[in-house]
Parts: C-alpha cells; sequence; structure tokens
C-alpha cells in the first residue's frame, strides 16, 4: 500500500512540475509592424496559461496598449536593461495605457485571464 501512495504522489509531483515547466516554457511571440505603420493589432485567446508577446523599442518612444475586454482580463509590461527587471505595467482589467519608454530594447507584454479560464481579447 506504501508503494502504491509513493508512486501516485511521485505521479502528481510530476504532473505538477509538467505544467509549470509548460507555462514558463512557451515561446514568447514578437510583434512586428508592417513597413511605415506605428501601429499593430492582435487577436487571439488567453488559453491556460496566457500569453506572451516581445516589441522592440527605441529609447523615448511610448508603447500604447489598447486592451479589451475591459473585465475578464489582466496586462503586465515588464523589460530587463540596466537597472535589472522591471514591470513598469500590472493590471487587472483591459484599457488603454501609455509607457513611456527610458531604454531601447525588448519588451514583454503579457495577457492573461484573471478568472482561469480562456479569455477572447484584442
Amino acid at each position: 500500500m506504501k508503494a502504491i501512495k509513493g508512486w501516485l504522489l511521485l505521479a502528481v509531483v510530476t504532473l505538477v512540475f509538467a505544467a509549470a515547466d509548460h507555462a514558463a516554457g512557451q515561446a514568447p511571440t514578437r510583434i512586428q509592424f508592417a513597413k511605415g505603420k506605428s501601429s499593430a493589432a492582435v487577436k487571439a485567446s488567453t488559453g491556460a496559461y496566457g500569453m506572451t508577446y516581445v516589441v522592440g523599442a527605441r529609447s523615448g518612444q511610448k508603447l500604447v496598449v489598447t486592451l479589451t475586454p475591459s473585465s475578464g482580463i489582466g496586462i503586465k509590461v515588464e523589460t530587463v536593461g540596466r537597472y535589472g527587471r522591471q514591470v513598469l505595467l500590472r493590471q487587472e482589467q483591459g484599457g488603454t495605457y501609455e509607457i513611456g519608454l527610458e531604454e531601447s530594447g525588448d519588451y514583454t507584454i503579457f495577457v492573461g485571464s484573471i478568472s482561469g479560464r480562456p479569455v477572447s481579447f484584442t
């Protein structure tokens, strides 16, 4: 009986770590702007783990993000620069947010569901 409990515990622990690795291991999607354009629209679903995007920008530019719907969804924008990892925005609702960028480089945008159920977003 102890052997069965041990194997069951091992199986549960393995599944938990596999799910965490799946969420952490998803490669971010790079947002590309069409030539001559300064905006891009993304339509997707948060799925089970959320969606991660990366956008490149230069120092002095502004990142303006409009996230819909306004409820049931959250957003986080961060970067890794000369001061380490910085969270520039964290909101548990959709809306329009403007962020002044101090450094050139990549900025990560994470969009996730507040309820744990997939949510379609733009």
